[in-house]
């Protein structure tokens, strides 16, 4: 299903006044998810697929970045909380996933699935999942420099590779701070190493 340029638009003008009127100060994450929404448009013309749901998902994957880690529970299922105690990371994916129907009257299941696993990803993802997993740590307000090159492998259109390197740098830097990777983390480096492999 395409979306139309109205419904996008007023999808972005509800979450930049969520982080207008409730977040004045974060007013650089609504930055980075307009920075999303723009690689994955971007992305998903290069790979043929609907550009109105990458964007969408690009607009939507960080609606509930910043609400309490309660607030969040109620808009979830009690695995899912269970699981988040465990990667608190997840919590704001997870809600913002449910917000897709929730809030902006969406039901697509792929384009939730994308909202929800853009954190680390998962095994077996469409494209779609995959797009916005990548833009996510590759839009242009990112400006680590594990980022910067993982863009640049991006853009020169090596999307399995792009995969690979950020799921590999990431699980590094989470090592380095002591903090536990989810082993979904490990599973997702594993099969992109073997598409490149396989390439």
């Amino acid at each position: 299903m395409e979306f139309s340029e109205n419904k996008i638009n007023e999808i972005r003008n509800i979450v930049e006044n969520k982080y207008k009127t409730k977040y004045p100060d974060k007013m650089d994450r609504y930055n980075h998810i307009l920075g999303v929404a723009k690689m994955a448009k971007y992305l998903s013309n290069i790979y043929n697929i609907d550009s109105s749901r990458a964007e969408i998902c690009g607009l939507v994957h960080d609606y509930y970045k910043y609400e309490s880690e309660d607030e969040m529970k109620k808009l979830i299922n009690p695995k899912d909380a269970q699981e988040c105690a465990k990667y608190p990371v997840l919590y704001h994916s997870y809600a913002s996933a449910e917000s897709l129907e929730n809030v902006f009257g969406i039901i697509d299941p792929e384009m939730k699935s994308a909202i929800r696993n853009h954190v680390f990803g998962h095994t077996n993802m469409t494209r779609l999942e995959e797009i916005v997993l990548i833009s996510d740590y590759t839009e242009e307000n990112r400006k680590y420099d594990d980022c910067i090159k993982v863009r640049n492998v991006l853009l020169s259109g090596d999307l399995n590779q792009a995969i690979y390197d950020s799921t590999k740098y990431v699980i590094n830097f989470l090592n380095k701070k002591n903090i536990v990777p989810h082993p979904m983390q490990y599973e997702v480096l594993n099969e992109y190493e073997r598409k490149i492999k396989n390439e």
